[in-house]
């Protein structure tokens, strides 16, 4: 299929009645990381309200072992931990990787205290983990058995106890918002990670996260689907198209060939691919994208998350720390081989389903992932959420006001602009008295951006005056101009 180019209709977006919030949240640093205290400290700022924990003794390296989760991180944690918390969030200085050592033991006592052995079958004994997926289900897996234990499905019927596995992810496939007390979602916790390779880098995607709006036909969704990739068969790239992005009305370049999408006519708001497995090597550093703010990263690489530190690859794939770099918000991705398939890879097609209906990263990234105790992460913001373009509001700075007057006044007559940053707020072409309309019909109106209050001033007579000085000014400046030619 050639590119497309999808536009012209509706985006439906539904802000959610998300639980989630700063006084549920839990933001975990390590205590020996002065970068971590950083992050922690600029995050706190950004969303008042949140619960800090520094750890102690804990490693600084990306990756421990079991023990080094169960003995030192887990205990404090779980101390840290009220009933309430919804969120745990890493930081940069933390551990990114948990090494299970114990070979498979085969069977185990069930997990929740059923009198018979459970078999573990070798497929699913794994000996990977992210710290950000153990998190999630802190309260309950204990042990290295239960950590290595990744069977995901659901215990067939012949078993005398059939349920849910530990691994598998109560949440998956969830279309409300989350509540950790509702007893479908087994009392896990949902988690993310403020990481990138430098302090500079974490901050700038924080900021980023707070500025955060979709804007429907001005940004775009990019989805490369190449049929050679080696997970081509198993993604859900064409139903992320078809049945979540085109039906919304929102923007995007799909693109089912060999072909590479390396140019972008309009900001990126979000990037799924199969990554180096179809663009190759440094794919990242060759994408000529203007990334919006909010920008989300998804792509079929088992090493996409790997590492934060520069240079630490793994066969050649990106990573979310070189998205984050390069002017991204978030990602999702693999601290080791997931071994690729739809039941271990996040379902693009919810993720962006979630995204648009107003949810959280953390909502919309956690619903799409099947699995916990395994190897994916969450990369951002958990609190992020794709907000609703307020009309008006040409500098997305989340309110309609002076700087927004000022847009329209320095671009003003101007055919051919930039779209809704330049001032042209209604699409048509022109830097004009309507868009100028639209800014005072507004005026005030906000998203909340951040939890501190938000105050503009209603436009005085001083305002209404100095506006239609203003417009009179160049107004006369054009036609002398035009009469001089």
């Amino acid at each position: 299929m050639a590119v497309v180019f999808a536009s012209a209709g509706a985006v439906f977006l539904c802000p959610s009645a998300s639980a989630l919030s700063p006084s549920k949240t839990l933001v975990l640093y390590n205590a020996d990381s002065s970068d971590g205290i950083d992050v922690a400290n600029y995050y706190a700022q950004a969303h008042p309200g949140v619960q800090l924990l520094g750890l102690q003794g804990v490693s600084t390296s990306e990756q421990v072992s079991q023990d080094h989760y169960l003995d030192v991180i887990r205990p404090q944690v779980l101390a840290g931990l009220n009933f309430d918390t919804e969120l745990i969030v890493t930081t940069k200085g933390l551990p990114l990787r948990i090494q299970n050592t114990l070979p498979n033991p085969g069977t185990y006592p069930g997990w929740r205290g059923q009198p018979f052995g459970v078999s573990i079958l070798d497929d699913w004994w794994e000996p990977y983990s992210s710290l950000e997926s153990e998190l999630t289900r802190i309260d309950l897996i204990d042990s290295a058995e239960m950590m290595g234990d990744q069977t995901w499905f659901m215990s067939p019927p012949s078993f005398p106890f059939p349920t849910q596995h530990h691994a598998s992810n109560p949440y998956y496939t969830s279309s409300t918002a989350f509540d950790r007390n509702d007893p479908s979602t087994e009392g896990i916790r949902l988690t993310s990670r403020l990481d990138g390779f430098t302090v500079n880098d974490v901050k700038g995607m924080i900021d980023r996260a707070q500025r955060s709006f979709i804007l429907p036909t001005q940004q775009l969704v990019i989805v490369d689907d190449d049929p050679n990739a080696p997970a081509a068969g198993v993604d859900r790239m064409t139903q992320l198209a078809l049945n979540v992005l085109e039906p919304r009305g929102q923007n995007l370049v799909f693109d089912d060939s060999v072909a590479d999408i390396i140019d972008a006519p309009q900001p990126v708001i979000g990037l799924v691919s199969h990554g180096s497995h179809a663009a190759g090597t440094g794919y990242i550093d060759n994408l000529n994208f203007q990334l919006a703010d909010g920008a989300v990263f998804h792509t079929w690489e088992s090493f996409n998350a790997y590492s934060f530190q520069e240079g630490n690859n793994q066969f050649g794939q990106g990573l979310v720390a070189e998205w984050i770099a390069a002017g991204g918000t978030a990602g999702l991705g693999h601290v080791e081989e997931p071994g690729a398939s739809a039941a271990t890879v996040a379902n693009e097609d919810i993720l962006w389903d979630m995204l648009l209906d107003g949810f959280t990263f953390a909502e919309a990234a956690w619903a799409a992932t099947p699995q916990l105790s395994f190897v994916n992460t969450v990369v951002g913001d958990p609190l992020m959420t794709l907000r609703e373009w307020i009309p008006g509001d040409s500098n997305l700075d989340g309110v309609v006001g002076l700087s927004d007057l000022s847009i329209i006044l320095s671009n003003w007559n101007q055919y051919d602009s930039g779209g809704i940053i330049d001032g042209d707020l209604n699409l048509d072409g022109f830097v004009g008295i309507s868009d100028m309309n639209i800014v005072l019909g507004n005026w005030g109106n906000g998203s909340q951006v951040s939890t501190a209050p938000v105050f503009v001033p209603e436009p005085g007579s001083a305002v209404i005056f100095l506006v239609n000085s203003v417009i009179l000014l160049v107004t006369r400046r054009g036609r002398s101009l035009s009469t001089n030619r």
